[in-house]
């Protein structure tokens, strides 16, 4: 398709659910570059679709699938073509790193139960009396101590049999949580243990936690579990979500040498992990509903990434269940829904040239290679930037995290002429 049709391709993979048949194939590659586009009122503007990655399973389009009466086996073979439904392997726990709790040391409330442990399995039950606001663990020269704030709030040495040398971990065996205070002075609840750990001059805070109960608040931070409710009728797209989160966390810690500290971390860099707070029953079911079920590639766990939207286009990669595809689920969402995955950016010529400062005064911006095909002809490979001294030439990748962009699947063009209208009054 040349490039004066692309800015409509997206309306009609979103907005038609009949075009099965074309979406269905598997998308070729563009065959040329792009014309480049040159300012106008010294502005350019982005039309895109999509948000995130594109590799792998869309949970929009997920939750299209489902609402269509698609299963999460469907959907899963949709999206990582190839794959087999497996049980999970290697061992129950699951180490996150709670990456937001950075000040080097492990604050917790005064609450009953709460335990401190270290590896050699030597055990304190922290006292709650009167005489206790708060309790730390620290790092000192000779390894780990343990304080409290008194009822003048200085910090005092509570003095034990713990071997500060081994790891120190925190637990609540009558609740199966323990509350954690964080830097900003919030407190949340994890279940498992909580250990703190040293890497170099840092000290780590790192959840053990079953990867059933770990899902629990991973699931419904990367999907709505409202999606899953019997109006909304998404409870497989939330299926589906369980078993790519559960293959991913199982992957990531399958590859970790022996001597890593943790797993995952807790960001979207791996995949969102808040804490009890944020569980619901809809994504519960799910879970259990696919009770220690992943996915897997010719006998080996598969890497299942996951991207919020893929615009109506799955991105390839050089695993053989990631594949380039147009994609019918997303298409079918939006002619139910209000939902759509189309956006627009305009960029003044200013930021471009404050952003590539050696090109001068912006003349023109080029996409010169695509991967996959339409809508838009596929994600941005490589894109040139042309100015009054000089040209450079950056990935798609590159130019999406430079200007905030939503995905690589855009195209360029300069912004339509203001609409003027003639009175017609005397």
């Amino acid at each position: 398709m040349p490039p004066t049709s692309r800015s409509t391709a997206i309306a009609r993979i979103l907005l038609s659910a009949g075009t099965a048949l074309v979406i269905a194939a598997t998308a070729a590659p563009a065959a040329q570059a792009d014309d480049a586009v040159t300012p106008n009122n010294s502005t350019i503007t982005i039309t895109g679709a999509g948000w995130g990655h594109g590799r792998g399973m869309s949970q929009y389009g997920a939750y299209g699938a489902a609402k269509q009466g698609k299963s999460f086996t469907d959907i899963l073979s949709f999206y990582y073509p190839g794959t087999s439904v497996s049980d999970v392997t290697g061992g129950d726990t699951v180490r996150v790193l709670i990456s937001a709790d950075n000040d080097n040391r492990l604050h917790f409330p005064v609450d009953p139960g709460v335990q401190v442990s270290d590896s050699a399995g030597v055990t304190l039950t922290v006292p709650t009396g009167s005489k206790y606001k708060f309790w730390r663990i620290s790092r000192t020269s000779s390894g780990r101590v343990l304080t409290y704030k008194s009822t003048s709030g200085s910090w005092v040495t509570y003095k034990t049999k713990l071997d500060p040398k081994r790891v120190w971990s925190v637990s609540n065996p009558s609740t199966g949580a323990v509350k954690l205070a964080m830097p900003g002075g919030s407190v949340r609840t994890y279940s498992g243990r909580l250990a703190f750990r040293f890497s170099g001059s840092r000290a780590l805070i790192v959840n053990y936690v079953p990867m059933e109960t770990y899902l629990r608040s991973v699931v419904p931070s990367e999907m709505p579990a409202g999606w899953g409710t019997t109006s909304n009728k998404g409870l497989e797209a939330l299926k589906a979500q369980s078993v790519a989160a559960r293959t991913y966390a199982a992957r990531l810690r399958s590859t970790r040498p022996s001597t890593a500290l943790y797993d995952l971390c807790d960001t979207s860099a791996c995949q969102v992990y808040k804490d009890n707070s944020g569980r619901a029953a809809q994504s519960d079911a799910a879970i259990s509903a696919t009770a220690g079920k992943v996915l897997t590639y010719r006998g080996s766990l598969a890497l299942t990434e996951y991207t919020s939207s893929n615009g109506g286009l799955t991105a390839a990669s050089s695993l053989a269940y990631q594949v380039s595809k147009l994609d019918p689920n997303e298409a079918y969402l939006s002619s139910v829904s209000s939902w759509t995955s189309a956006w627009t950016k305009t960029l003044s010529s200013s930021t471009v040239q404050k952003a590539y400062p050696t090109i001068g005064t912006l003349k023109s911006i080029q996409v010169l290679s695509r991967t996959g095909g339409e809508p838009f002809g596929g994600r941005v490979a490589s894109i040139k930037i042309t100015g009054t001294k000089t040209s450079v030439t950056v990935s798609g990748s590159s130019f999406k995290s430079k200007f905030g962009l939503r995905e690589t699947l855009f195209t360029v063009s300069t912004p339509a002429p203001p609409t003027t209208t003639t009175s017609t009054k005397k």
